[in-house]
């Protein structure tokens, strides 16, 4: 393999966004790979979405510890466990991915309560397949800056210690 070819492969996996859907119901998680299966390639022609469904927090819980995962959609009336159990489980993971809830009765009260908690978005249902894609994108280049950061802050640390 060439150097550049590598380069081109390590540009496209560095564009495939891991997404994370948590909903009990399985409409859900199918409407969600439609819209990320067929997304909008005149608006974000680079980037590729991988979605893993998962319909349990005990199930989303092992998917967060097996491998980094960019942003996860998480449905508000999750039983048991719920949204902020989620959130909480996902902020001490090493690189922790960014959570949008999403809702039937998203409103005003329950947006301020997602960001002040530390989610990144609320996302009403029905889907809108452009505002879902719109909105992962956003977050998933807050989550790729946030990695850069870190990984600029290990290496400082790591080099001063030396």
């Amino acid at each position: 393999m060439t150097a550049q070819a590598t380069i081109r492969e390590s540009a496209a996996q560095a564009q495939r966004i891991a997404v994370l859907s948590v909903s009990p119901a399985e409409e859900d998680h199918f409407h969600l790979q439609n819209i990320f299966t067929n997304p909008h390639r005149d608006l974000y022609p680079d980037l590729t979405f991988a979605m893993t469904a998962k319909s349990t927090m005990a199930a989303a819980k092992n998917a967060l510890k097996q491998g980094p995962v960019s942003i996860v959609l998480c449905e508000h009336d999750l039983s048991p466990g719920s949204w902020r159990e989620l959130l909480d489980f996902a902020e001490g993971l090493p690189v922790p991915p960014l959570v949008i809830v999403t809702s039937r009765v998203a409103d005003e009260r329950m947006w301020a309560e997602v960001l002040n908690l530390g989610g990144y978005d609320v996302l009403a249902k029905p889907l809108n397949s452009e505002e879902v894609i719109r909105t992962v994108t956003s977050a998933w280049s807050l989550w790729q800056h946030r990695r850069q950061v870190q990984a600029g802050s290990v290496r400082k640390a790591g080099g001063s210690a030396a």
